[in-house]
Parts: structure tokens; C-alpha cells; sequence
């Protein structure tokens, strides 16, 4: 372990020793994180909220149906249902498409929706009656908002349970006082659950939530608007910036004949290789401090779950070291590799949400996008600094990315020659 890491150490002491290392690692992505943040509304302009955008079946189609919806609706201000609140600006995002149940399950997997409600038929005249009614909710569990959805559906259904749970109290209480006028009388269930959801109405209880930050606002901040895309964006380009030129310097030094003599060392292969790649991977991750440390100061919120953005971080930096070892195995000179990894950083990074967000792009460009490492990464970001995501919501993306880690570190650990 002490080889490998002498070995990561005098790496970094050159690769430091270079006069326009700090440049690249922190004058342009701060820059460029700050220009770009701005362009994104962050520091002028209305500011947007997230949009949440539910498919609607509304089999019922009656007055308390649709009651129901105007309630999810009213809760969190920034829902749409589709397609009654489709609009000439296509807010439910149909692009002129009519709604089936096979287009709304495709949208909720390629998650152009975040969720999507089914009312069966006889869902009012099933509540009249005092039985229990089944409303179907859908989400895509991969998603980060769907959680504010379930609660808006949640807590309607509740205040609706309730209204029906003082409709049979108050009929049970009639009948059992010989009230007939009352037992008698068909508008009394409906009347006592109509004056139930007037008074459940005026939140005869409340709760004063006091979160640990002050980020759980559903409407972003004006620097979380622009910033929180931009930071975690640069930084991720910025990040292979920093570490694909491992490939040219290991391919220098095989030219060079330094790998070869290493290997008459006393020091294993692995070592030698481990050792340059860690030095790499320590760099990626001082691209990743600095550039959110700058967006710390832009006041930027990074949620309330570090462990998981730090896991993030390291999971694609890992990905991208991975991905250099493997492209030392196939690319033969220093101009091919030069030319290589710098179409492949400014190919990878808009492709996959660093310049711009993945939920501005059609579906099947948000679909090809996640070909590229940067596109799971920003899942994970965008989860943490927007949804209030945690660990639990990231590990799709960090699964991913550790995955194809696994995948590029055995293809080139397989491939790798020294000679």
C-alpha cells in the first residue's frame, strides 16, 4: 500500500508542478460556473419551480371526482394533470398526442411524468354507499418528486376518508336514536360529510414543521434556480477534464520507456498502475471540492443528506478513472488520444445535462442522453438539490455508475500492457 501510494504521490507532485493545472482546475470551471449560472436565470428574472406532471384517469367523471383532483390540485401548486390542465404552451408535454393508458405508462418510465392517478368508475356512488374505494397511483420509483405527489394524494384522501368516516358516524348515531327523520332522509349522510369536509377544511390541526436546513422549500432559491444546475454540471465536465489526461501521459511514458523501467522495480504492476490512476482519482475529487465549495459560497443548497452526495462524487470519479484505463488500451498515440478525450468530455458532458437539464430535452434525447456517465450523476444532483432526495433516492445512480466502473476497470485491467 505504501508503493502504490508513492507512487499516486509523485504523480501528483508533477502533475501539480505544471504552471496551467490551476487554471484549468479552478479558474475556468469557477468561471464558467458562474456565467453559465446566470444564464440559467439565476441571478435575474421570474424564477420557475419544478413542474410536476401526473397523468390523469378519470373514469368516474362526476362532481366528486373531480372535487378529488381539484384538492391534489390545490396542494402543491405546481402540479399538472393531464390532460384536463393541458394548455396551447403543451404543459402536460403530449406534443399534440392523445392520452392512452400506453402512452401514459411510457411517459411515467421514461419520466416525462412523474406519476399518474387511475379513479375507477362508481368512485362517487361507492363513497355515497359508505364502501371502500381503490384509487391507483403510479409513480416511477427512480424519480425524486413523486414523494410530494403520494403526500398531495395522501393527505386528500385523507381529509376525504375523514368526510365519510363522519358521514356513517352520524347516520350510525341517527338510526341508533330512532332518529328516523334523519335515518330516513337521504341527504342526511351527504350533508354531515359536506359539513365534515368544511370544517376539515379550516385545519382544526396544524403542524409547524421547523426543518434542520432551510432548503425543503418546494420553490428554489434565485442562486438554487441557476447555480444548482450549473455547479454540479462544470464540475462533472471539469472532472474529465482533470483526468482524462492520464491517458496521454500514461502513453507518453510507455513511449518514454518509464513504465518499463518501473516494472524492474520492486513494485508490483498493480501498484504502479493503481498508483497512477489513484493520483488521477484524487485529483477528480479536488475538482469536485473546489468547484462546489464555490457554489457554496454562490449559496447553493446541496440538500440535507451529505452522505450521499459525497457518494455521488466519488462514484463518478471512479467511473471516469475507469474509463481512462480502459481508453489507454485502445487508443495507439499521443495526437489520437488527445483529440479522443476531448471529444469525448465535450461530447459526454451536454449530452448528459451539464450544460443545460435533461428535463428541457425531448424524451428521447433525455433517453439517449443517459448513455453518458454525466447523466447519472446529475440524476443524483438534481435529486439531492432539488427533491429533497437522499441516499436512498441516489442509489439508481450511484448503482450505475459503480457498475460501469466495474465494467471499464475489468476491460482495461485485462487489456493493459506495458510495453
Amino acid at each position: 500500500m505504501n508503493k502504490l501510494w508513492h507512487i499516486a504521490r509523485n504523480d501528483l507532485r508533477l502533475i501539480f508542478k505544471e504552471k496551467d493545472i490551476w487554471i484549468n482546475l479552478v479558474v475556468i470551471p469557477l468561471v464558467l460556473s458562474y456565467v453559465i449560472g446566470i444564464a440559467s436565470g439565476s441571478m435575474g428574472g421570474a424564477q420557475t419551480t419544478p413542474t410536476l406532471v401526473i397523468d390523469v384517469f378519470d373514469a368516474d367523471q362526476s362532481a366528486l371526482s373531480a372535487d378529488f383532483l381539484n384538492q391534489v390540485r390545490a396542494t402543491y401548486t405546481d402540479v399538472v394533470l393531464c390532460p384536463m390542465d393541458q394548455t396551447e404552451a403543451d404543459a402536460c408535454r403530449l406534443e399534440g398526442a392523445e392520452l392512452t393508458p400506453e402512452l401514459a405508462q411510457t411517459r411515467l418510465e421514461d419520466k416525462v411524468t412523474l406519476a399518474q392517478l387511475e379513479i375507477p368508475a362508481g368512485f362517487a356512488s361507492q363513497i355515497a354507499a359508505g364502501e371502500t374505494v381503490s384509487v391507483i397511483y403510479r409513480s416511477n420509483e427512480t424519480a425524486a418528486a413523486p414523494s410530494y405527489i403520494l403526500q398531495a394524494v395522501q393527505s386528500v384522501t385523507q381529509k376525504l376518508g375523514g368526510a365519510l368516516t363522519a358521514a356513517r358516524v352520524g347516520t350510525d348515531i341517527a338510526l341508533a336514536l330512532d332518529a328516523e327523520q334523519f335515518a330516513d332522509d337521504p341527504t342526511f349522510g351527504a350533508d354531515v360529510r359536506a359539513r365534515a369536509a368544511e370544517v376539515w377544511a379550516t385545519n382544526p390541526i396544524t403542524i409547524n414543521r421547523i426543518d434542520s436546513t432551510a432548503y425543503v422549500d418546494s420553490q428554489p432559491s434565485a442562486a438554487q434556480q441557476g447555480f444548482g444546475q450549473s455547479v454540479p454540471g462544470m464540475a462533472s465536465m471539469y472532472v474529465m477534464f482533470a483526468i482524462f489526461p492520464a491517458v496521454t501521459a500514461i502513453l507518453l511514458e510507455r513511449k518514454q520507456w518509464t513504465l518499463q523501467r518501473l516494472t524492474t522495480m520492486p513494485v508490483s504492476r498493480a501498484q504502479i498502475l493503481g498508483g497512477k490512476l489513484l493520483a488521477r482519482f484524487i485529483v477528480g475529487m479536488i475538482q469536485y471540492v473546489i468547484v462546489f465549495a464555490f457554489g457554496a459560497v454562490l449559496g447553493v443548497q446541496y440538500g440535507n443528506d451529505l452522505l450521499a452526495l459525497v457518494l455521488i462524487m466519488i462514484s463518478f470519479v471512479l467511473c471516469i478513472t475507469a474509463l481512462t484505463l480502459a481508453l489507454t488500451t485502445l487508443i495507439k498515440n499521443i495526437q489520437q488520444a488527445n483529440g479522443i478525450t476531448l471529444f469525448l468530455t465535450l461530447t459526454l458532458a451536454p449530452l448528459g445535462g451539464a450544460w443545460w437539464s435533461l428535463e428541457i430535452v425531448p424524451a428521447f434525447m433525455k433517453t439517449l442522453g443517459h448513455i453518458s456517465p454525466v447523466a447519472w450523476a446529475m440524476d443524483g444532483y438534481t435529486s439531492l438539490l432539488f427533491f429533497g432526495g437522499n441516499l436512498s433516492t441516489v442509489l439508481p445512480s450511484i448503482g450505475v455508475l459503480l457498475g460501469l466502473a466495474a465494467v471499464f476497470f475489468t476491460f482495461g485491467v485485462f487489456r493493459f500492457k506495458f510495453d
